[in-house]
């Protein structure tokens, strides 16, 4: 029997954009998977529509890959879909949002997304409280926190506006591609509005719930690494 195709993985990180967070899932991915993590600038305030210029030429130009984007990653994903290469077989969109996952902090903005703001580590129970969850244990939380904290407080204040003013439920509806839209069943930080956004853009692509909080794919790496596979097998993609 002939050996399984490999498959390129491209792998979009969400808003620290190191890339570091994607251990647990590669650990559960099928070893003859090519996994591609693309970081963004950790010193450069770029935009979303910046960073899609960073992201295009580092996307395989001679093989088939898939996306997999997590939380801020997705609305960089389906730009990037408009534009990519035919040899973009499909997209994984986890624990995100088309529009701003939280409108009504959005006026807030002025107060609360300011450098010397930002430049301090939250205290945990705050980001248990607004963005993990209570069950995430404490070394993966001190390594979400670590991990941000290489990230330039500008850099991240600017993705922060751009997923306040960010739309892109025209490209969703209008993606040819096959699309997985994974999302967290306790999300602290993508609360239920953005996940039915989603589902009521496109009600034709499979959407499947994971009991787990917002780091869905450090949290649950084994039970999404199965969701994407089985999804790629029936669209015979892998």
């Amino acid at each position: 029997m002939a050996e399984p195709a490999a498959l390129t993985v491209v792998l979009l990180p969400g808003l620290d954009g190191t890339g570091r967070m994607f251990a647990p899932l590669l650990a559960h991915l099928p070893a003859q998977w090519v996994p591609r993590i693309i970081a963004y600038p950790k010193d450069e305030a770029l935009t979303y529509a910046q960073l899609v210029e960073i992201v295009l030429p580092q996307l395989p130009r001679d093989r088939p890959y898939i996306v997999i984007a997590e939380s801020f990653a997705g609305p960089l994903a389906l730009q990037i879909s408009t534009r990519a290469a035919k040899n973009l077989q499909a997209l994984v969109l986890c624990a995100t949002f088309v529009r701003n996952p939280r409108p009504h902090l959005a006026r807030l903005a002025p107060i609360l997304l300011r450098e010397p703001i930002l430049a301090h580590r939250p205290q945990k129970w705050l980001a248990r409280l607004l963005v993990t969850g209570f069950d995430v244990p404490d070394t993966m939380l001190e390594q979400a926190l670590e991990i941000h904290e290489l990230v330039s407080p500008r850099v991240i204040m600017q993705r922060l506006y751009d997923v306040i003013h960010v739309d892109v439920s025209t490209i969703l509806r209008d993606c040819p591609l096959p699309i997985l839209h994974l999302y967290a069943l306790h999300d602290h930080l993508i609360l239920g509005r953005p996940t039915r956004e989603i589902q009521q853009i496109r009600p034709d692509i499979e959407s499947i719930g994971i009991d787990g909080p917002h780091y869905l794919l450090q949290a649950r790496p084994q039970g999404c690494a199965v969701a994407i596979e089985k999804f790629l097998r029936e669209k015979g993609l892998c």
